[in-house]
Parts: structure tokens; C-alpha cells; sequence
């Protein structure tokens, strides 16, 4: 690879290089330049500069040479033609200067090819960072496809059992089949399914991972919130936080056969779960499909005796 140093020290490299010649030439020659010797040596830095530092460096070296050569140099010998004299003075510089020109230029094309090769290798180790990137995406994107049509074909199957228990005659199947709907939509196991009667709002059953014993809710601010106008409530919207402060995530209504409030949805915590619109419509879905159901909880006469909740389910 072409050497890269700063102007200073090129100097210094090609002055160190003609002060070890002029020595020789002064101290061990007989100080003409080496007028005597062919190649001449002073070739030698013209060379060096040109070739490794280019046309500048190399064009330097052949001044400082050539002004050597006119200093001390003495090619004739006896009486000679003048024009003769000049010419035998001038054609070494002239060759140094040629050549030093010349070769500079090649080492500039190299250079430049050197380092529009470089340029490229660069391009090509980015795209290949890049296209490693967009492969290890896409590979993580496909694990997690794959990962959500399994969970999702789960899901369906899961559901389809829950509905099918949900048909039961005997409560605790009706309960489990309720609990396993709820957490199905809402992803999570600490919930807590709330009856509403009249004023009364009244824990039945919760969810696997629910702490603790579940309150009375029905002088709650947010149970009266939900009598007062049935809608979800959430903790990411600042006008719902403080009716869910002390509660949880998400409070969802179930409507029952008269439009009424029949049920709330307690959702008490969901970890890596984001509340979004779509999570939220999914909850309202299966509250709308219990509300809808007429053996919920006993609310006709004919199912009174399911409304009892089978032990461990009432919180």
C-alpha cells in the first residue's frame, strides 16, 4: 500500500538521503557530483521520492539534485565546445526531471487505483454488515411468525374448548370455561371477574395468578364510574388513572341481555402486555359474548341453580 506521511517528514527523509550522499561524494569522492559514476547516485532519491510519494516529492528530489549537479559537477574534460559543455551539463537533470515526472504520474494512477480499491472493499464490508443485519431480521422476524401462528392456532383451540365447557350444565365447568375466555383475551392469569347487581358489585372468581383476597367494589369511585356510563376503563389515559390506581390495568363492562351492567372485568396486571385498542376490543369481545350468554350467573330464573360458584373460584 502507498505510504501516507505528512510533507515534513518526507522533507526530512529526502534530505537525510542527498546529506549521505554529498558526504560520500565529499568526504570519500572526489566531490564532482559523481560525475564519474554511471548510473550517477543521485538517481537514488529522485527514485525513492517519485516512486513512493508521487510526482511532488519526486520533482523536489530532482531540483535538489539538478542544483548539485550545476554546483559541483564537472562532465567535460580539456577544451570543448561550448553548446557541447551545456548540454553534456543539462542532460542529467533533464533526464531527472523526466523521470521523476513520468514515475510520479505512476504512482499517482496507483495511488488513486489503490485507493478506489479500498473505497470498494469499504462498500462491500457495509453492504455485507448490512445484509447480515437484514438476514438476522428477518430470521427473528420468521421465528417470531412462526411462534405466533403456534400460539395462535393454540389459542383457537383453547377457545374452542372453553366455549364447549361454557355449555356445561354443571357451575364449575361454566366457571372454568369464563376464567379460561378472560385470560385467553387478556393474556394474563391475575384478573378478577366482578358480579353487578343493582349496587353491589361483588368479587366471584378470579384468575390463577390473582393475590390476595378480592374487595367489595360497590362504593368504589370506579365501579360507580362504570354503573354511571358502562365503558372500558384504562391506566394509560390520565382521565382513567386515578379510578384504577389502587386496582389495576383494565376494567371492562359486561352488558347484560337488558343493556344493563351485568359483570366488570378487573384486569389487575399483564406483564409485557402493551394496552392497546385492539387488546382492549378483544376483551370487549368475549365480555360481550358472556353478556350475551342466558345462563350467566343465573340472571333467569331457570339457571338460578348455576349461580352458585364452585369452591376455589370465589375470590
Amino acid at each position: 500500500m502507498l505510504k501516507k506521511r505528512p510533507i515534513l517528514l518526507q522533507c526530512a527523509e529526502m534530505l537525510i538521503l542527498f546529506a549521505t550522499l554529498m558526504a560520500i561524494d565529499q568526504g570519500l569522492m572526489s566531490g564532482n557530483a559523481f560525475c564519474d559514476i554511471n548510473p550517477n547516485p543521485y538517481w537514488l532519491p529522485v527514485l525513492v521520492m517519485a516512486t513512493t510519494y508521487g510526482t511532488g516529492s519526486g520533482l523536489a528530489a530532482a531540483a535538489i539534485a539538478s542544483a548539485i549537479w550545476f554546483r559541483w559537477s564537472n562532465p567535460w574534460s580539456g577544451a570543448t565546445d561550448h553548446i557541447e559543455q551545456q548540454l553534456r551539463l543539462s542532460i542529467q537533470p533533464m533526464l531527472w526531471m523526466v523521470t521523476a515526472l513520468v514515475t510520479g504520474e505512476v504512482t499517482a494512477s496507483r495511488r488513486n487505483r489503490i485507493a478506489d480499491q479500498e473505497r470498494q472493499h469499504q462498500a462491500m464490508d457495509r453492504n455485507w454488515k448490512k445484509l447480515a443485519e437484514i438476514i438476522a431480521r428477518l430470521t427473528d422476524t420468521n421465528r417470531k411468525l412462526q411462534v405466533r401462528i403456534a400460539t395462535g392456532q393454540r389459542t383457537i383451540v383453547q377457545a374452542m374448548a372453553a366455549g364447549l365447557d361454557l355449555s356445561k350444565p354443571d357451575p364449575e365447568s361454566q366457571a372454568d370455561a369464563v376464567a379460561r375466555l378472560i385470560a385467553l383475551a387478556a393474556q394474563t392469569e391475575d384478573f378478577t371477574f366482578y358480579d353487578v347487581r343493582g349496587a353491589q358489585v361483588t368479587a366471584r372468581f378470579g384468575g390463577k395468578t390473582a393475590q390476595g383476597q378480592a374487595p367489595d367494589l360497590s362504593r368504589s369511585p370506579m365501579a360507580q364510574a362504570m354503573l354511571a356510563t358502562p365503558r372500558p376503563l384504562r391506566a394509560d389515559r390520565a382521565a382513567d388513572r386515578p379510578l384504577l390506581s389502587e386496582w389495576g390495568l383494565l376494567a371492562v363492562p359486561v352488558a347484560g341481555a337488558e343493556e344493563g351492567l351485568a359483570a366488570i372485568i378487573l384486569v389487575h396486571s399483564a406483564a409485557g402486555i402493551r394496552i392497546t385498542e385492539a387488546y382492549v376490543a378483544q376483551l370487549l369481545q368475549v365480555a360481550d359474548l358472556l353478556g350475551k350468554c342466558p345462563a350467566l350467573f343465573g340472571r333467569e330464573q331457570a339457571f338460578a341453580p348455576k349461580w352458585l360458584v364452585p369452591e376455589g373460584k370465589v375470590a
